[in-house]
């Protein structure tokens, strides 16, 4: 039997991914821990057998290594992301235990980075396993496997929506996400290998969902996953926009930039609970959901357009999270740090999240 730790799973996304986990490989123990919540083993049904809890303060790392010894893949689905830093990292890296982090973002990415220099990983750890970074980033590598055999693709252009009731976790990470995560770059996006920064009005684009959603309006920024995506892909240029589309969670956002409040901790917490009230108000008129729209310029001319969506986040975040824990314990991934999609193949994720029925669209062409 394999042995998985599950960090964090009685939210909503740890419930997803525990269940996906079990209901697809019969080989697998999981030991879920949680710092105060109780979870109901018998909701596992004929696979409560195979699980059991914990209560435990993973902030302790004396408490998280212990955890950790004897395990086959750990699954962190802990936050936020600014918060909890490298230590579920740390502690995997030193036991040699395979890691699959909901969470990171662009400082995991980075430590990772000089992690994989140091040349001292024994284990695949996984960070961005989400939806944005995450499906974020293998959405567009999907469709540029697709359809790079027409003709070499020359450009990327992506465009993300979100809409839901955020916990606090979640806010805090994308109120900080506003600052580039301490390296804040502005509105810009990449050109020909390099980083050309726009103006406020540059930066606007605009997409339209299919209804109720429609136009949706969001702002060009860095992004270190498409980055990344790019550069393995030998594309030169990318723009990445995107835009938190509940009315009221968008003007709470734009307040948070204006007032710089990723710059400090007390700011950090008052944009955050500022989110979540707003979003919860955006609930009572407005349905949650997630959407991709990604366009691609092949070097013939033609233009592909790409588009996913689903009704929240939270569920195909979990989806995400449970497929990509069976394919880390069924497949061979050489030891090293990597984003979602350097490590996890996007012709596997995406037929097998539209195959789960969790998208509600999915659809790509060759453009009119």
């Amino acid at each position: 039997m394999k042995k998985v730790l599950f960090l964090g799973g009685s939210g909503r996304v740890g419930e997803t991914a525990s269940d996906y986990l079990l209901k697809n490989l019969n080989d697998v123990e999981l030991t879920i821990v949680t710092r105060s919540s109780k979870i109901d083993v018998g909701r596992f049904g004929s696979d409560s057998d195979r699980v059991k809890t914990v209560h435990a303060d993973i902030t302790d790392s004396e408490v998280l290594r212990a955890l950790i010894t004897g395990t086959d893949l750990v699954i962190s689905c802990v936050g936020p992301s600014h918060r909890i830093g490298t230590g579920v990292i740390d502690a995997c890296v030193e036991g040699g235990v395979a890691l699959l982090d909901v969470s990171g973002y662009d400082p995991a990415l980075k430590y990772l980075d000089g992690l994989n220099a140091g040349g001292v990983l024994k284990a695949p750890i996984v960070v961005n396993s989400g939806l944005l970074p995450g499906l974020s980033g293998s959405y567009p590598q999907y469709l540029i496997h697709r359809y790079r055999d027409y003709s070499p693709v020359e450009k990327v252009e992506v465009f993300y929506a979100g809409r839901d009731v955020w916990s606090l976790s979640s806010a805090i990470d994308i109120v900080v996400s506003l600052g580039g995560f301490g390296d804040n770059k502005g509105f810009c996006r990449i050109e020909d290998g390099r980083l050309r920064k726009l103006g406020f009005l540059s930066s606007l684009v605009s997409v339209r969902f299919p209804e109720p959603v429609g136009k949706v309006s969001g702002m060009t920024m860095y992004s270190e996953e498409m980055a990344r995506l790019i550069r393995t892909e030998n594309i030169k240029t990318a723009y990445v926009s995107g835009a938190n589309i509940g009315k009221r969670a968008g003007f709470s956002l734009f307040l948070s930039m204006i007032f710089k409040r990723y710059a400090s901790e007390k700011g950090i917490l008052k944009g955050a609970q500022s989110l979540v009230k707003a979003s919860l108000k955006d609930s009572k008129s407005s349905a949650s959901f997630y959407g991709i729209c990604c366009r691609l310029t092949l070097h013939d001319g033609r233009t592909v357009k790409g588009m996913l969506t689903a009704t929240d986040t939270y569920t195909p975040t979990g989806y995400v999270v449970g497929m990509n824990a069976v394919y880390m314990l069924t497949h061979e991934i050489a030891s090293g740090g990597y984003s979602m999609h350097e490590a996890i193949p996007a012709e596997y994720l995406i037929p097998s999240l539209q195959k789960s029925g969790v998208l509600t669209l999915i659809t790509d062409s060759f453009a009119d």
